[in-house]
């Protein structure tokens, strides 16, 4: 990806507000007018702290507003501004490029909503031709969470992704109940509803998975109910060579899967195979 032709961003403008229009490729979705009087306020009293990005040239009408969303709609509905101050990140930018920019000034302000980064960290994942390490590289995420919020988007229904942006479930939520139902999602979205209701402790959710994995017919509640049975657990450590330290460590970032969890897999599917358990 070739990079943009890019101008100094000390460089501030003054830019007429009815210049200036959304970027389709700012990855903001999510509650841009959440807590506008309070932004509104703040700006009125401090002043517009950091300026919004635009690409363009100045002078050349009109604008896309690729970072400072909530910024523009403060200025624009709630304190009536005619102009914005803003800076030029670049004359032209491809669709990953502007996504890059939007994603990157956004995670490093207001929390953004789980399902719009989801939707961005998937969106440069396919464009950069299914590389995850191009995208850590590009937007400063970890290996993990690029591949946690890529499951979520491929896998999750819209309702579940609702009930993250609404944080009714957390997404390991969302990845457990998939993982128990075997991407039944009508049986995971069941499992999701018994987690908001019952409220079950993190081990307990813990063997959503482990048990919905190695009973594939039983129902949601079935799982719910067999999962938060009172029980008592013991934990064992287990020396183990280096080869076999490192075949776990693999194993565990190729699954996803947190380490206790595939360990418990591993030994159930070995003690079934003994005939040691049903």
């Amino acid at each position: 990806m070739k990079a943009p032709k890019e101008r100094p961003l000390e460089q501030i403008h003054e830019v007429e507000i009815k210049d200036i229009k959304l970027s389709h490729d700012n990855v903001r979705l999510s509650h841009a007018r959440k807590d506008l009087e309070e932004l509104a306020a703040s700006i009125e009293r401090l002043g517009l702290l950091q300026p919004i990005v635009l690409i363009g040239t100045p002078d050349t009408p009109p604008y896309d507003l690729i970072s400072g969303q909530r910024r523009f709609v403060a200025h624009k509905e709630v304190l009536n501004r005619k102009k914005n101050r803003a800076v030029f990140t670049a004359t032209t930018l491809s669709k990953p490029q502007a996504i890059v920019q939007s994603l990157v000034e956004n995670l490093q302000r207001v929390e953004l909503e789980y399902a719009d980064t989801a939707k961005a960290v998937t969106f440069l994942y396919q464009a950069f031709g299914k590389d995850e390490r191009r995208v850590q590289k590009e937007t400063g995420l970890s290996l993990r969470k690029i591949r946690d919020f890529i499951l979520i988007e491929a896998r999750a229904s819209t309702k579940m992704k609702n009930l993250i942006r609404a944080r009714k479930v957390t997404p390991i939520d969302v990845k457990r109940a998939l993982r128990a139902a075997q991407d039944d999602l009508g049986k995971a979205q069941e499992l999701l509803d018994l987690i908001i209701e019952y409220k079950p402790s993190t081990t307990q959710k813990r063997r959503l998975a482990l048990y919905g994995e190695s009973h594939t017919r039983a129902s949601a509640e079935s799982i719910f109910t067999e999962a938060t049975k009172p029980r008592v657990e013991q934990n064992i450590v287990v020396s183990l060579p280096e080869h076999l330290r490192q075949g776990l460590a693999n194993a565990i970032k190729s699954m996803r899967m947190e380490p206790d969890e595939l360990a418990a897999k591993v030994l159930g599917d070995w003690l079934r195979n003994q005939g040691f358990v049903s």
